[in-house]
Parts: C-alpha cells; sequence; structure tokens
C-alpha cells in the first residue's frame, strides 16, 4: 500500500513522490514537508473504484454538525465536493468483501475530504490546507483494514468505536457511571433545559457599556422554576435533570465571561439556593449553563490580552462580524486562557451554588479547534483542542458530569452528554453524496448520552409525532427546552413549537405532555448502557435497531402498521424485541 504526495502551491502543482505504507501506518514528518505550501495532497491506494464497482465511500460528516454519508459506485455525471469539517477524523472505503477506515492521527483539524467522479472514476481523498505554513506536527494517517463478507458502514462504525476504546479515548458510560453516579441518575430522564432571561438577540448595541446595555427580558425567575420543578413531582416525572440557562449575570449569553453577581432580577443567589436544594430535595439532578470560552467587551473580567487572534492579528468574533448576540459583538477566548484565567475559578465560585448535575459548557465541542496567533499565548490547533477537553473535564469533577453543545470527538473522553448530535438530519445531499447514515450514533452509543438533533428537541410538545419515535430510533435521551425561542430575528434553530410556563395552565400542559415522553422513554433507557451494533432502514419509514445485549427495537414512524419476523409493529410505535 502507497500514496502518492502531491504539494500545491496557490493551486499549482509544485512537486509530488510516492510515499510508502508501512504496518497499516503513513507518517509523513513535519521536517519533510517544504515550507510555502497552500495545499498537501495525499491520494491513497484503494481509495478509488470505477462506476459499477461493489462497495462506497464513507464521509464522517458533510458539514460541521452535519451528517455521515456513503457515496456507491454507481453512473453518475462527474462531480466534486470538498467536506471541510469532520466532526470523527476518519474516512472510508469498501470493495467487495473488504473494507478500510482511515484515522487522521496527525493535523486532525488541518484537512478536507475531497470527494469527486471524473469519467466514471471515483476518487476520496484528504487535502491539507497548510497557507504557506510547516505542518506543526507529523501527519499521521492510520488504516485500519475490516474483512468478511458482507461488511457495511456498521461494521466500521464497530471499528472505530473499539479503536477509540482500545487507546483510552474513551469509555463505557456503564462503567464511567459506577465512579459518577450522577451519569446513571441523568440517564433515567430527560434533560429539562430552562432559558431564564435574555436581552435582545442579534443585538442593536454591539459594544455595550452599563450605560448602553440593553434590557434583560425575564421569562422564568428562580421561583418560577421552583414551580416547574414542584410541577414535574406533582405529574409523577420522577426522574430529571434542570439546566438553568441565564443564571449569570445579565442572563443568557448577557455579560459572559462574567458569571456573577447571580442575576438579581431572577431572585439572586438566595433565590438560587431554594430552587438546587428544592430540586436535590425532591431527587432531581439540577445543573447550569456557562461558556467559558466567550466574552464580551461589558464584562468587568474582559482582558484583550486572553483572546484568540488569526493569523492576520485579528481578534476571533467566532463569526460574528455584524452584530451579534444578546452580550454584544462575541470575542473567542483562546482556550489556555479561558481554563487557566477564568474556568478554574468560576467552578470554585459554582461550587457554593448547590449544583449537582451534568454541567453545560457551551460552544466547546461544535466548533473545529483553531490555532491561536496571540504573541503572549499561541496554541496550534491540536493544543486548542486539548484546552478545550481539559475545561469540559471540570464540569465532571465539580458537579458529577459535563456536557457541551456537538459532537467532536477530539473532546469525547470529557464528554457526558451532547446537546445535539447533528443539526438536521434532513440535510440536503450535495450531488456525489447517496445516503446518510447514523454513523456517529452507532460509534458512540453507550458510551455518550446525547439527544439526536435539534428539531427533537421538545419532540414531546411539538405537532409531529415522528420527532419522538425518531430520537428513540437514533438512541437519544430526551431533551426539553422552556423558552428555546429567543431570537429576535426569528432564527430559532430548535423550532417554532415551544415549552412556555407563563401561566399555570401552560405550565401544566406542557408537564402534562413531558410525561407521556418520559413515560416511552422509561420503556428503552436501560439501552443507554449498551452499544448501538447495527442499525438497518427496512423502508422509509421503518428502521431495525440492534443492541450489544441482543435487544431488538423496530421503529415505525409511518401510517400503516408493519410486521416483521412475525411482529407486528403499529403506526407510530416502536416494538422491543428482547433475546429469549
Amino acid at each position: 500500500m502507497k500514496a502518492t504526495i502531491r504539494y500545491e502551491r496557490d493551486g499549482e502543482q509544485v512537486g509530488t513522490c510516492e510515499f510508502p505504507i508501512l504496518n497499516h501506518v503513513m507518517t509523513l514528518r513535519a521536517q519533510d514537508v517544504p515550507t510555502g505550501l497552500s495545499h498537501l495532497v495525499m491520494r491513497i491506494e484503494g481509495f478509488t473504484a470505477s462506476s459499477g464497482d461493489d462497495g462506497f465511500f464513507l464521509v464522517p460528516s458533510m458539514s460541521n454538525t452535519g451528517c455521515s454519508t456513503l457515496t456507491t459506485f454507481r453512473e453518475r455525471p462527474d462531480t466534486e465536493t470538498a467536506f471541510r469539517n469532520q466532526v470523527m477524523p476518519i474516512f472510508g472505503v469498501k470493495h467487495g468483501d473488504g473494507a478500510v477506515l482511515a484515522v487522521v492521527e496527525g493535523m486532525p483539524f488541518e484537512y478536507e475530504l475531497v470527494m469527486g467522479v471524473r469519467g466514471g472514476e471515483y476518487y476520496l481523498y484528504p487535502r491539507f490546507l497548510l497557507n504557506g505554513e510547516r505542518p506543526f506536527e507529523d501527519i499521521v494517517i492510520r488504516f485500519l483494514p475490516v474483512e468478511g463478507q458482507g461488511v457495511g458502514w456498521c461494521e466500521l462504525a464497530r471499528r472505530y468505536r473499539r479503536y477509540q476504546l482500545d487507546r483510552g479515548a474513551c469509555e463505557p458510560l456503564r462503567e464511567r457511571a459506577r465512579r459518577y453516579p450522577v451519569l446513571a441518575e441523568a440517564a433515567q430522564g430527560p434533560e429539562v433545559r430552562i432559558r431564564m432571561g435574555w436581552k435582545p438577540s442579534p443585538t442593536t448595541v454591539p459594544e455595550q457599556t452599563e450605560e448602553t446595555e440593553p434590557p434583560m427580558h425575564v421569562a422564568v425567575t428562580f421561583d418560577r422554576a421552583g414551580d416547574i420543578v414542584e410541577e414535574f413531582r406533582r405529574q409523577g416525572i420522577d426522574e430529571a435533570e434542570f439546566c438553568l440557562v441565564g443564571w449569570n449575570r445579565s442572563g443568557h449569553d448577557g455579560c459572559f465571561p462574567d458569571l456573577f453577581p447571580v442575576e438579581p432580577k431572577l431572585g439572586g443567589e438566595e433565590a438560587l439556593l431554594r430552587l438546587t436544594q428544592k430540586a436535590r430535595n425532591y431527587g432531581y439532578l439540577i445543573s447550569c449553563h456557562t461558556a467559558p470560552t466567550s466574552g464580551y467587551s461589558l464584562a468587568r473580567r474582559f482582558d484583550t490580552d486572553h483572546l484568540t487572534m488569526d493569523r492576520d492579528g485579528n481578534w476571533d468574533h467566532g463569526g460574528y462580524t455584524n452584530g451579534g448576540l444578546s452580550g454584544g459583538r462575541p470575542y473567542r477566548y483562546c482556550p489556555k486562557e479561558a481554563y487557566e484565567k477564568l474556568a478554574l475559578q468560576d467552578f470554585k465560585d459554582m461550587g457554593r451554588l448547590g449544583f449537582r448535575g451534568i454541567h453545560y459548557q457551551d460552544v466547546l465541542s461544535i466548533v473545529r479547534p483553531v490555532a491561536c496567533y496571540n504573541p503572549l499565548h499561541p496554541l496550534n490547533s491540536t493544543e486548542a483542542g486539548e484546552w478545550r477537553r481539559r475545561t469540559l473535564e471540570l464540569g465532571r469533577e465539580a458537579f458529577g458530569g459535563n456536557s457541551s453543545e456537538g459532537a467532536w470527538d477530539f473532546c469525547v473522553s470529557a464528554l457526558d452528554y451532547v446537546l445535539y448530535v447533528l443539526f438536521r438530519v434532513e440535510q440536503e445531499l450535495p450531488d456525489i453524496c447517496d445516503r446518510r447514515i447514523p454513523f456517529w450514533h452507532v460509534v458512540y452509543h453507550g458510551i455518550v448520552l446525547y439527544n439526536s438533533f435539534c428539531a427533537t428537541v421538545n419532540a414531546a410538545v411539538k405537532s409531529d409525532p415522528t420527532l419522538s419515535l425518531l430520537n428513540i430510533q437514533y438512541g437519544g435521551r430526551p431533551l426539553l427546552y422552556f423558552y428555546s425561542r429567543f431570537k429576535g430575528n426569528g432564527k430559532d434553530w430548535m423550532g417554532e413549537q415551544d415549552l412556555t410556563c407563563a401561566t399555570d395552565e401552560e405550565l401544566r400542559e406542557g408537564v402534562r405532555r413531558i410525561k407521556v415522553g418520559y413515560e416511552r422513554y422509561k420503556l428503552v433507557r436501560d439501552l443507554q448502557y449498551e452499544y448501538m451494533e447495527d442499525y438497518e432502514e427496512l423502508t422509509e419509514d421503518v428502521a431495525r435497531v440492534v443492541y450489544g445485549n441482543g435487544t431488538v427495537l423496530i421503529v415505525n414512524r409511518g401510517s400503516d402498521a408493519f410486521a416483521w419476523q412475525g411482529h407486528r409493529v403499529d403506526p407510530m410505535s416502536f416494538t422491543r424485541i428482547d433475546p429469549a
């Protein structure tokens, strides 16, 4: 096995060489790469095919938080797509009865996958983006062969899971929960987020001061959140975790990195302590939301010395160059500085507030780690990812578990819950792709708790009955969100139908519908500890999911009954078949 390496500068080839792959590992030393390159292309033997061949290419994510896809080698017009953000550093190919999974171990955030077909010839290769700089570490790709008749994408997912477990990158949920009992409690019931208060978002005041700061809208005070807890208890939802969003100074995204004082308009610290004590007295978990790498110039702790810079010396605004969020135009803190200067102290300070649960740290796992060029604390992208992972770990040690927004797996050892694995399950496919697959879900079910998609947030109260079933089909834990909608421009990515509690009637009805979903989840919650071993879509609306203990779920999201091996599955339902 070998690879052909092509050196490029501004789109033109300036050199090429053949490179051997020994013992299934390819290592290109950083010092051997010429300087001044824009791209380094690796065309790897075996990652090609001809139209009509049996097999497929696997791409782990079409976009940031995007679906995994398969491309079969059917006849199709010439086309090509580059996929930049890979939440798992892998790609794969199947030929006949054999397959290979490639894992990018060195420079894992600095490449894109190029897949296309020209004149009936298919190709898939990584293209490293060097931007004139020499690689900061060796480029290493490990190749994991998977043999066997009928090998498919689930076999590749199981192989990657085994690779991650064997090298200690993650640990089964069952084992982790023995050391951190919060995780076992969380798996029993839904995550319930409560957005308490926020300023207008997007803001009309990008650089706010205490004089120009817009007023904060109060949606749920700490006492009202106590009413939510009481209603859960009254209606018999015995297991749940509450996460307070916007409990801090100026509400959600209001004044980071400042957290304190606890927002007085919500009731202040004494009311918060009453709430956390009430939740714990009833046996519920209660946690909170922070964002350690986000900052606004309004904050008392804001300091430009701690910010991330790009290669041109500009502050990193996280893509918000015009306008911003509730607190104004956001600035991204260097993850090393955020850990050392902010997070360590924050977790000490939050320790007095009575939280016990899976603490939530925003953003850390949903975007690709990027280099920090601030001369006071430069980091490459691999180092940036490591500091994010270390920051996430603080939540587990402080409160029993930790979570973040997305599913990038550079930090999977520190993740206990993912807010949403995918943004959109029905993401439009480029011409080169044939079908979406839940590759991440098969890899990490039984290791990480998760909600499957943005659309399945508040599935229990949405009018589309297929959403709750879809989350069960993909192995998700229910996620409810009081006041998920808060954007002033209407771009509320978690859906239009919401949970609210402005009146007691709204609260009772919302919890009643949550209870229905809770009772359904109780039928499958023990499977959170099992690996997902096989997944097959039997029809457009029916899927078969097989777990490591032998349990089979047949999920029917269609309008007609479905029969499978003597079992009837009613419309809009699922059937659980346990081994004899």
